[in-house]
């Protein structure tokens, strides 16, 4: 696993289910008021606890001064299709054909600020430019690798960012699709991350679901 720049933690969730008198609602909707960030999934996905995965993406040992650091600086997310949902879906070897969503609101600290670039945002999780995939080869059993798009984001005043999304063979030997968008606000303090994950068959088949996931992700940036 790449030790990540860019930590992230938890915070209170909101999360408001429409419902209409005669029929099941489609979507469960995901927000974090105090960061104005919002985003759907589909209501029968399951919503999933994220520090464990949060601890593996920040690098820190869950019992360190420095988990609890990055939990007070972190707030995250995860909805998972599977039938028994983990937030390990999304990266690890548990990984399943079903499609998983994360999603994070992270402080940056002033070295992270310093290095932010749209290249560090396109590598957030995994590495996603030509020099972080050299960097990373020595040390990271990644293969695979196809960038299916590549699209700069300026989705709002104060707001910019990219959405990537790209293909790697993971360890059960499956290629899988990641959906990444990521933004960081114009002071440079803050970064918002939704990664979608899941087969590539998967991605194909329900490219237009996932897609809502996708573009359904806001921030209204202060």
């Amino acid at each position: 696993m790449l030790k990540r720049l860019f930590p992230i933690g938890s915070a209170v969730i909101a999360a408001v289910v429409l419902t209409t008198a005669c029929a099941a609602p489609e979507y469960t909707y995901v927000k974090n008021s105090d960061q104005k960030t919002y985003f759907k999934v589909p209501h029968e996905w399951h919503q999933t606890a994220t520090g464990d995965l949060d601890d593996i993406l920040a690098g820190t040992n869950p019992d360190s001064a420095n988990s609890a650091a990055r939990q007070q600086m972190w707030w995250s997310v995860a909805y998972d299709a599977d039938a028994d949902p983990t937030a390990a879906h999304l990266l690890t070897g548990q990984v399943t054909d079903q499609p998983i969503v994360y999603a994070r609101v992270s402080k940056l600290t002033t070295d992270q600020q310093n290095a932010i670039s749209l290249d560090v945002l396109r590598d957030i999780l995994l590495p996603v430019t030509a020099d972080a995939r050299e960097a990373a080869a020595p040390t990271t059993p990644l293969t695979g690798f196809e960038l299916v798009r590549d699209d700069l984001l300026a989705p709002a005043d104060g707001l910019h960012g990219v959405r990537v999304v790209y293909d790697y063979e993971l360890a059960d030997g499956v290629l899988h699709t990641f959906d990444q968008t990521t933004l960081v606000n114009n002071a440079g303090d803050t970064l918002y991350l939704l990664i979608i994950r899941c087969s590539a068959s998967c991605y194909r088949e329900r490219s237009g679901e996932l897609d809502d996931i996708a573009t359904s992700f806001t921030v209204r940036s202060t």
